[in-house]
């Protein structure tokens, strides 16, 4: 039979081994496939704006919501992942993002805090 790599989040230290044993990585931190060990695992931080809350996981699925932003690494929930609103004039339309873009509004327009678009019905116009 061929041999596959451990999935990622687990490995296997025994040459020939039928199963992958073990789960390398914390929670907040995820690993790529073909681990060896626990120590080789590369059990990596969640990246910026996203998260995991389990253990072993071969990707960070959790994510902070369109409109938010976090540049927090290694975060393990929604709340330590500190999500917070793009500021007035910037916007992510993505979930899982590490910052935010700016809006092309035009002069005498602005937009408010936690915009899901760089669309300029985004704008409003200045009081």
């Amino acid at each position: 039979a061929a041999c596959l790599d451990c999935p990622g989040g687990k490995f296997s230290a025994t040459t020939g081994a039928s199963v992958c044993s073990g789960v390398a990585c914390k929670i907040g931190t995820y690993s790529t496939p073909g681990a060896t060990s626990l120590s080789t695992a590369a059990c990596l931080d969640c990246p910026a704006g996203k998260f995991s809350a389990t253990t072993g996981a071969s990707i960070c699925s959790g994510t902070c919501n369109a409109g938010t932003y976090s540049t927090t690494l290694g975060a393990i929930s929604l709340s330590t992942a500190a999500c917070v609103d793009c500021p007035g004039g910037k916007f992510s339309a993505t979930t899982g993002a590490s910052t935010c873009f700016g809006v092309a509004c035009k002069v005498g327009t602005y937009s408010t805090p936690g915009a899901t678009s760089s669309s300029t019905a985004a704008c409003l116009d200045c009081p």
